[in-house]
């Protein structure tokens, strides 16, 4: 290959990595704007009848699609289309052709009806047809979007995911996404199929290579850290573009939080995810999710709790917050907000909901709330809520006992969807106004405040 054909072919690798970058940048915008939003009026269907097919007619054929048209004789007196010989010989030919046509009707015109006949009758079947499935499919529509306003998980799921597939068709760019609803937490579990890290383009320009190798080009190599930041901003537009879109689908406020998952598909290392979010309603509601300046995108989205990869060409995957499962989740599936949640929500409706969240982990929370003066007394409660370890020790209770002490408060509660050791029990009855409820105990409250299972 001469010099000059390895020039010209670096300059068109250039080309088409700049071009990809350009796309890239549309990518980017386009993400930064709210996707549409899910209407159950703009998804009626109207029935609006085809015409009638011609072959449904049986009609004698018209003289009137035969004549010649007298304006375009070519006579030297204009207005007078006879006295053209030209125009005489076509009218002549018109005529012939018409009484022919005629003819052959006559001769044929009990097949012909018989035939246009069927026409119409196949043609008014199909309307009928057409008319019955947009009857249909509207009164689905109704119950479809009763069965969401009512709350019901697979038609809270069915609205979700079509909110995020319209948030996620891009130009050149799909972006998949399965939800999971959990009544329990009133939870969304979501995850979003991101692309992979080949979206941007590793290499801005080729040049010519010293020898004939690969073509006679080679690129020349982008930073690192800069592929690995743009690759991250892609993915906080997409992750924040999606919580965006689910907000605005939840027309009757059946989220209390989301917890979204971005994961890649790599053959090396199959499915793994490169973020994870677990954001409740407050955390969402906080700020706008789609600011105008992409590193504020980024700052957004850390603001959520999140745990996003460090490195996601290695790929350095990360741990979901919670994963979908079942209907009734085990405590060990539902996310730390989820769990938290749902500890505060329970000791809310049995009369403890002044409720001010200490120390939140993966593996359960301390609390001081105050009662509402009826089925509590006023005065400070600590609440510790566990779902680890499945056996809680009798240091663990004593520990409780201590934060009573450093808090002034009369009363406590040790909550765990385990079971506590024997010496737990007795540490604990050597202490007035600490309550320990097991897992047995606390499903019931949850079955009995709530209205929900806790599975496990």
């Amino acid at each position: 290959m001469t010099g000059r054909r390895r020039a010209v072919l670096a300059q068109q690798y250039t080309d088409v990595a700049e071009s990809a970058e350009r796309r890239l940048d549309e990518l980017l915008a386009l993400a930064a704007e709210p996707s549409p939003a899910v209407d159950f009026d703009a998804l009626r269907r109207d029935y609006t009848p085809r015409p009638l097919p011609p072959a449904a007619v049986s009609e004698p054929p018209r003289w009137v699609d035969y004549a010649p048209d007298p304006t375009q004789a070519a006579s030297a007196r204009p207005g007078s289309p006879l006295l053209d010989a030209a125009y005489q010989q076509r009218l002549a030919t018109a005529r012939l052709d018409h009484q022919r046509a005629l003819r052959e009707y006559r001769e044929q015109e009990r097949t012909l009806r018989d035939r246009a006949e069927e026409v119409r009758l196949g043609y008014e079947r199909e309307e009928q047809e057409r008319a019955h499935a947009v009857r249909s499919y509207n009164e689905r529509l109704v119950d479809y979007r009763r069965s969401y306003e009512e709350g019901e998980p697979v038609a809270v799921e069915s609205v979700l995911e079509r909110a995020l597939a319209a948030a996620g068709r891009l130009p050149g760019l799909e972006v998949p996404a399965r939800v999971a609803y959990r009544p329990l937490t009133r939870t969304a579990v979501v995850d979003l199929v991101l692309p992979g890290v080949g979206v941007v383009p590793p290499a801005l320009a080729f040049r010519v290579a010293p020898d004939e190798a690969e073509g006679g080009v080679e690129p020349v190599p982008r930073p690192r850290e800069e592929c690995v930041a743009r690759y991250l901003l892609l993915v906080a537009r997409l992750a924040l573009r999606a919580l965006d879109a689910l907000l605005a689908a939840d027309t009757e406020s059946h989220l209390d939080g989301i917890v979204l998952n971005g994961r890649v598909v790599t053959a090396e290392a199959g499915e793994s995810a490169l973020l994870s979010v677990d954001a409740r309603r407050v955390d969402l509601y906080a700020r706008t999710l789609l600011p105008t300046d992409h590193q504020d995108a980024i700052a957004r989205l850390r603001e959520l709790p999140c745990r996003i990869t460090a490195d996601p060409y290695g790929p350095a995957p990360v741990t979901p917050f919670a994963v979908g499962g079942a209907m009734a989740p085990v405590p060990e599936e539902l996310s730390p907000g989820e769990f938290a949640d749902l500890a505060s929500e329970l000791f809310a409706a049995m009369g403890l909901p002044d409720w001010d969240a200490r120390l939140l982990g993966r593996d359960g929370l301390l609390a001081v709330a105050h009662g509402d003066g009826e089925t509590f007394a006023e005065e400070p409660h600590v609440v510790c809520v566990a779902r680890r370890p499945a056996v809680v020790t009798a240091e663990a209770v004593q520990n409780v006992a201590e934060v009573m002490a450093e808090e002034s408060a009369a009363a406590a509660i040790w909550a765990t969807t385990g079971s506590f050791h024997p010496q737990a029990v007795i540490a604990a009855a050597e202490r007035p106004g600490l309550r320990l409820i097991d897992g047995g105990e606390l499903r019931a409250l949850i079955r009995e405040h709530l209205g929900a299972e806790l599975g496990g």
